[in-house]
């Protein structure tokens, strides 16, 4: 039975403010597809979620249809979470998603601790966010703010996690603070 896919529970993880430029009505409106082929998915919401400043109206927006989803069990909102418990947030996830719309994102450090932890990521293609992705092939990049491909990449993840799998420790290594500050010295040194 367990070998079925619509039987699976998958989790998608989300790590970030509950903000506009975040794209969570991405991620809220691809859940009709995901749960279609996979109804027991869940969406587990890691970070503030309450009382972001401007983001109110974008809160009051996107709530009616979320707690629907909460009522149902396929949302959760954790709160703003320790290291630690972030750590046990990523191990407890089958993918990660980093939908964001705003050009002003950079490179996602949410990515790179999920796939320390073995989970893929599904991110937006914009320029510094899909970077984690396409480095280390562990999930899917799809186009800005499009919904149909978020949920195609789910999709395709739950459907063959073992296409998304990345050695840890070698990808420990790259970004261990004595390999990063390596490459940084050897920028500066091209740069004088």
């Amino acid at each position: 039975k367990e070998n079925h896919i619509e039987d699976r529970k998958p989790v998608i993880g989300m790590a970030a403010r509950f903000a506009s430029e975040k794209g969570v009505e991405v991620l809220l409106d691809a859940m009709p597809a995901v749960l279609e082929k996979f109804p027991h998915a869940q969406v587990l919401f890691a970070g503030q979620y309450q009382d972001v400043m401007g983001e109110q109206a974008y809160a009051d927006r996107l709530m009616p249809r979320i707690r629907q989803y909460h009522e149902q069990g396929h949302w959760n909102f954790l709160g703003i979470l320790d290291p630690q418990e972030m750590s046990t947030f990523y191990a407890n996830l089958d993918a990660l998603v980093v939908p964001s719309l705003n050009s002003t994102e950079a490179f996602g450090l949410v990515q790179i601790e999920a796939m320390l932890q073995g989970v893929p990521c599904v991110a937006s293609a914009l320029p510094g966010v899909r970077q984690p992705v396409l480095m280390h092939s562990m999930g899917e990049v799809a186009s800005i703010g499009d919904v149909e491909q978020l949920a195609v990449s789910l999709i395709k993840i739950f459907s063959n996690p073992k296409d998304y799998v990345c050695n840890p420790h070698q990808l420990s290594l790259l970004y261990e603070p004595d390999s990063i500050a390596a490459e940084y010295e050897k920028l500066f040194e091209k740069l004088k």
